[in-house]
């Protein structure tokens, strides 16, 4: 009887489901790891044609990310659905796998979990820093998402519209790194930069995918179809990879048919071996490398589960096994990752006078920046949370990037009543986060906003923060009373890449000198995703492409107000102090004869600061040369 009793229901079960889509499922309740913490269950969906896939409900999910809140699901028409989310509302139709919505920034908004009312931009969650708020242009704008081209099926009853986990967790990614993994086994959350590496947070997991030999063919197809899906919305252009022209006409599947070694790429990354696939994301890294992207999974979880004692060298060595049976990739791969690391450091830090991060030599002072960040947040938060009594945290030599150094330099040099200008060297910082951008920023110039593009949405982002300049634990107008009586330049390289490039690109705007080379570009924030099979990769983000004031992208690096000829590898003279006091006391030169050379149409002729023509110059000193100020 009890048998009998068992066949109908798994009958019963076999019906509903066909008669939801015609294919059957299973449902799974699978234990969910948030940020570190156990947090309960979540029921997921395994169908009958993408066994090793697992789809999530449109409203599980809400409350998965952001507690508290879900999306209300209306059955519209056969195939159509209307999602009412906390803040914004989308239509999804399971029939042309369609997704859209007037306002999918909002729809997808977990900021709220950082500050209360926040926009879905990026945020370090800096104490000394909160949002304010930004100016779209266009103010609204909508986004449809075609997951048919990519195979990607959606699913829904009369109830609920049903997402492949991994589909729908790309679509909540955001800058502060919230994202969503399923590994097999349990549902890992990232919940801020903090805890962002899920390899981290499942650590015997990340050691069992490092170990893998094969992948289902079904997984294989889809993770596949959601890189694709991934770079062809999400990718932020940022104008370096040669495949970008075709990424936006025809897609990353179409490109790869014809670019270098594209085929070969291809069928690696849709390879059922895992040692293939990590070969195939290596050599795509190869051709999206713009400085932010980095699709290297196997890299990712080497640096989490490696051994002691072994490190970058050690995975290196490990792809010499590509060299004799892909040749063609083995070459461009080793060729990138040798040039990982830029000569130009040990010339700089050769040229640099002194290690510290504040050393002055006469009436001029250096602040040296090794990066934006991270911040030391415990530190800060235990400041705010003491009331922000007694000094701000000081310096701590495992954050020379932290606000604590720059406020260490600008406390030293208002103090010295020799020292009258300030250079922020930049010459070898790598970036860091925004939060010590706009503090820098409003410190030193009274601004604290900057300029972006969203590629996805096609808008202008001006988005504003409030700094807490007094560190009083109050965002008022006291903290506009902030001053420095203090000439401050920036000194750049090469090397000034990610925050880097926006800080100078800000103080440019703000009428400050910049010194040096140009920069090295890096004009997209960085977003966080995860494979399908729980690999965390990272990729230049779409959500904010960063321009200048007049809204000109900065990818290719801010070119200084003062050129130093570094051609020779000789950075020494971005520490002459005499030079740079050339530089401060030309703030005050004839506007109107620099504008006139900056428009002659001489090229190789040199002119003085003062728009005179002269002969080459053998003296060192400030000329002006095809329209740049040059030291020689």
């Amino acid at each position: 009887m009890k048998k009998i009793l068992l066949l109908q229901l798994i009958l019963l079960l076999s019906l509903r489901a066909l008669a939801e889509g015609g294919i059957s499922f299973e449902t799974r309740e699978v234990p969910v790891n948030r940020g570190g913490e156990e947090d309960g269950t979540v029921t997921l969906r395994f169908y009958s044609d993408m066994p090793s896939v697992p789809y999530i409900s449109v409203a599980d999910f809400q409350q998965l990310m952001l507690p508290g809140t879900t999306i209300k699901v209306t059955k519209t028409g056969r195939g159509e659905y209307l999602l009412e989310g906390p803040f914004a509302q989308a239509s999804v139709n399971t029939t042309s796998e369609q997704f859209s919505s007037d306002d999918y920034m909002a729809f997808t908004n977990l900021m709220g979990l950082v500050q209360e009312g926040m926009d879905n931009v990026s945020y370090g969650g800096a104490p000394f820093v909160r949002y304010n708020h930004q100016e779209l242009t266009p103010t609204s704008a909508t986004v449809t998402f075609d997951f048919k081209k990519y195979g990607i099926n959606l699913r829904g009853d009369d109830t609920a519209v049903y997402f492949p986990f991994a589909t729908i967790s790309d679509l909540y990614s955001d800058l502060f790194f919230h994202i969503a993994s399923y590994n097999g086994e349990k549902v890992v959350l990232v919940t801020d930069y903090r805890n962002g590496e899920v390899a981290e947070l499942e650590l015997e997991n990340a050691k069992k995918l490092y170990k893998t030999e094969n992948r289902n063919e079904d997984m294989a197809n889809f993770c596949y179809a959601e890189l694709c899906f991934v770079i062809d919305h999400f990718y932020g252009m940022p104008g370096r990879s040669p495949l970008e022209s075709g990424i936006r006409s025809d897609g990353l599947d179409k490109v790869l048919d014809t670019a270098a070694n594209g085929a070969l790429i291809k069928q690696l990354l849709k390879s059922t071996n895992m040692q293939e696939y990590f070969i195939g994301m290596k050599s795509l890294q190869v051709l999206l490398q713009d400085g932010h992207t980095n699709l290297m999974v196997d890299m990712n979880l080497f640096s989490v589960v490696r051994e002691e004692g072994e490190n970058f060298e050690t995975w290196k060595a490990g792809n010499k096994t590509i060299e004799d049976t892909y040749p063609d990739l083995y070459y461009p791969l080793m060729d990138y990752l040798n040039h990982l690391k830029n000569p130009k450091e040990q010339d700089i830090a050769n040229a640099r006078p002194s290690k510290e991060t504040y050393y002055k030599r006469g009436n001029t002072a250096f602040l040296m920046l090794e990066s934006f960040g991270p911040i030391c947040k415990e530190a800060w938060d235990d400041y705010y949370d003491g009331g922000c009594m007694g000094e701000t945290p000081g310096i701590n030599e495992d954050y020379l990037g932290d606000l604590n150094v720059v406020l260490d330099a600008l406390k030293q040099a208002a103090e010295d009543p020799e020292v009258k200008n300030l250079v922020v060297d930049l010459a070898s910082n790598p970036g860091g986060t925004l939060d010590v951008v706009m503090a820098m920023t409003a410190l030193m110039g009274g601004q604290s906003h900057f300029y972006s593009e969203n590629v996805l949405t096609g808008q202008r982002q001006e988005i504003y923060y409030d700094v807490d300049c007094n560190f009083d634990g109050v965002f008022d107008e006291r903290d506009k009373d902030v001053k420095y009586d203090l000439n401050i330049a920036v000194l750049i390289s090469e090397l000034s890449f990610s925050c880097a490039n926006l800080f100078p690109s800000l103080m440019k705007d703000m009428g400050f000198p910049i010194i040096g080379e140009r920069s090295g570009g890096g004009a997209c924030a960085v977003q966080q995703y995860v494979t399908p099979e729980g690999m965390q990769y990272q990729i230049s983000s779409a959500r904010a492409r960063l321009t200048n004031d007049k809204w000109e992208i900065i990818d290719n690096g801010v070119e200084p107000n003062y050129v130093i000829d570094v051609s020779s590898g000789d950075y020494s003279a971005f520490y002459d102090v005499d030079f740079i006091n050339e530089i401060f006391r030309g703030k005050t030169l004839n506007p109107t004869a620099i504008a006139s050379i900056t428009n002659s149409d001489d090229t190789n002729v040199y002119y003085d600061l003062f728009g005179r023509k002269i002969a080459t110059p053998t003296a060192k000193g400030i000329y002006i040369v095809n329209g740049r100020k040059v030291v020689k």
